[in-house]
């Protein structure tokens, strides 16, 4: 195989891979409002960060499945990054969580600026 080929291959590949990825969250989401999450508002993100303002309730939603916790078990938030010399800058929100299996969440972003209006969203939304 030549090498444009190949390319083309692994381009493939990877379209399968995020498709298949986006069909499982997509799952998830219906899972969990099937649950009776009623979702007021989406704040994007990988993965999906979502609030419910009438029930006060965050879920992150995951292909394995979703974190759903009450306004009450987050107890900090804010904009992380990382970067490296030879890296991009990575942007993400993390969610410190208490009374959860899972003591921290993180919700990346694709810029600073993105993970920053998703924050202040976050903080009118749940009063913190």
């Amino acid at each position: 195989m030549g090498s444009l080929q190949w390319v083309l291959l692994a381009l493939l590949i990877m379209i399968g891979l995020a498709y298949w990825n986006y069909q499982r969250i997509d799952d998830q989401r219906k899972a969990l409002q099937t649950a009776g999450f009623q979702v007021s508002d989406d704040l994007k993100g990988s993965p999906p960060l979502l609030v419910s303002s009438s029930q006060r309730q965050i879920a992150v939603l995951q292909p394995s499945g979703y974190v759903r916790f009450d306004f009450d078990q987050l107890q900090q938030f804010e904009v992380r990054s990382n970067s490296g010399a030879e890296s991009e800058s990575h942007f993400r929100i993390a969610l410190g969580l208490s009374g959860m299996t899972v003591a921290e969440i993180e919700v990346g972003y694709e810029n600073e600026h993105r993970a920053a209006i998703a924050l202040k969203q976050l903080r009118q939304l749940t009063d913190h």
